[in-house]
């Protein structure tokens, strides 16, 4: 069953890190745009702790990869960099709190929204086990589906609806985030997604569960 998204004029795609969205939501985004839906996305976190131990990669200089990333990914799928939102939190220890609060701000600027898309409870990473919590407390009147990053495997339970999605499409998107793809070299506790995760990631349905 494909998810029943109702056209709407608003929508924003919670992304706890940068990629998330595309890992998650890439077929959506695409989807919502040609269907004319104003398509926001929020990255909650900064993404600075893939590789924490890297000299030539310090925390200012991944973050501002990471968002340039970002926005070059985003822009192949019509999403304009006035319509990205880095919402700043630290990637490491953020709290439901933390995540709740940028949110809901977030959320209040965009008056007419009508879909949130956001990480699922039972992702196995406690950042996007965060935000997941806040969404589900935030913006209660607002339709919101979730998807999940990891495991890197299908949503199997509740009410599910997917999308067929291009895998080469959405392969080449996540392959523009090319600090998580190894192209660090200095950290070798540094985060990479390694081929078999990519090749999961760009499985040809993106599933959804409704959760409110």
């Amino acid at each position: 069953m494909r998810p029943r998204i109702r056209h709407p004029r608003v929508a924003l795609i919670v992304a706890p890190h940068p990629d998330d969205e595309l890992i998650g939501a890439a077929g959506l985004i695409a989807q919502l745009v040609r269907r004319g839906t104003a398509v926001h996305v929020a990255v909650a976190t900064d993404g600075a702790a893939s590789h924490p131990n890297s000299r030539q990669w310090p925390r200012r200089r991944l973050v501002a990869a990471r968002q340039m990333e970002t926005r070059r990914a985003l822009r192949r799928l019509g999403v304009m960099p006035a319509s990205i939102h880095f919402l700043g939190l630290p990637d490491a220890g953020t709290t439901v709190n933390d995540c709740r609060r940028v949110l809901a701000r977030q959320i209040r600027r965009l008056p007419r929204l009508h879909l949130i898309v956001g990480p699922t409870r039972d992702d196995g990473h406690p950042g996007h086990q965060a935000v997941a919590i806040a969404l589900v407390t935030t913006g209660k009147s607002i339709r919101l589906l979730g998807y999940r990053v990891w495991p890197p495997q299908p949503l199997r339970h509740g009410r599910l609806s997917t999308l067929p999605v291009s895998s080469s499409a959405k392969r080449s998107l996540i392959r523009l985030h090319r600090t998580q793809l190894g192209h660090i070299r200095d950290d070798p506790e540094g985060f990479e997604i390694v081929s078999r995760e990519l090749d999961a990631f760009a499985r040809p349905l993106e599933r959804y569960v409704a959760l409110r």
